[in-house]
């Protein structure tokens, strides 16, 4: 009877510290639940975990964006996009994204003409002359780019509404515009301070003028040239130095 008394009263203990445990833990949450600071703490948890929420939403964001931006860079390069011109010919001078930006500065009439190369250096050989008569039986009204590259690298030319040929004076018009890579695309349009477009001369062919400078000047034997700053197009020095050797050149018929 003793043992049996002593293990009846030891698991009453036991039940007893259980009891205490439940009333102490259940007094715990209520204080707990009734303290301002508990509840500060519940709130920045809450907050952590919004935070920790927008943060992921935003990276997500910037992924996609990221991605979008990389489609878009593709889809600019692709041949469906609607600001690449036709070309007859592949441009050993530039490349696809070159020849998007010029197009988007081309009269809207042109904008889905095709791109004919009819002159070029590495097929024709250097001569204005050449130059010249590679236009002869085109009608005077179709537009041609002119694209140079000089000795250290530098890709610029001129855009001109008419066909390059020998005048008597200067011929163009308003739309006519100076252009440089360097490395962006600088665009020279014209600044209405003169008439000054461009000059054919059996001797030279520049574009743009006004007190005794050209804007871009080209020998006859298409091996030198110059580029300074003149009063048709206020513009900017195109190539590398004033004075320049060029290294290729490509003329190409837009109409």
């Amino acid at each position: 009877m003793f043992i049996q008394g002593d293990i009846f009263i030891g698991e009453s203990l036991k039940n007893m510290d259980i009891l205490k445990a439940l009333r102490y833990n259940l007094l715990v949450n209520r204080v707990r639940q009734a303290s301002p600071s508990f509840r500060r703490i519940n709130s920045r948890d809450e907050e952590n975990q919004e935070k920790d929420s927008e943060i992921v939403e935003v990276d997500s964001l910037h992924t996609q964006r990221r991605c979008l931006s990389d489609r878009q860079d593709l889809d600019y390069l692709s041949s469906e996009d609607p600001t690449k011109p036709e070309l007859t010919d592949q441009s050993s001078l530039l490349h696809i994204g070159q020849l998007c930006q010029l197009n988007e500065h081309l009269p809207a009439r042109l904008e889905q003409c095709p791109w004919s190369l009819v002159y070029s250096t590495q097929r024709h050989g250097t001569s204005l002359g050449t130059l010249y008569k590679s236009m002869g039986g085109m009608d005077c009204s179709t537009s041609t780019l002119t694209v140079i590259r000089d000795n250290c690298g530098q890709v610029f030319g001129a855009f001109c509404p008419t066909t390059l040929r020998i005048s008597l004076s200067y011929y163009g018009t308003g739309h006519t515009f100076l252009f440089s890579f360097s490395p962006q695309l600088q665009v020279y349009e014209w600044k209405f301070s003169n008439s000054f477009f461009v000059k054919g001369s059996p001797d030279y062919l520049a574009f743009g003028g006004g007190g005794g400078l050209f804007g871009l000047w080209l020998d006859d034997g298409l091996i030198r040239g110059q580029s300074q700053r003149c009063d048709t197009f206020d513009n900017d020095v195109l190539s590398s130095s004033d004075d320049f050797l060029i290294n290729d050149l490509e003329v190409w018929a837009i109409s």
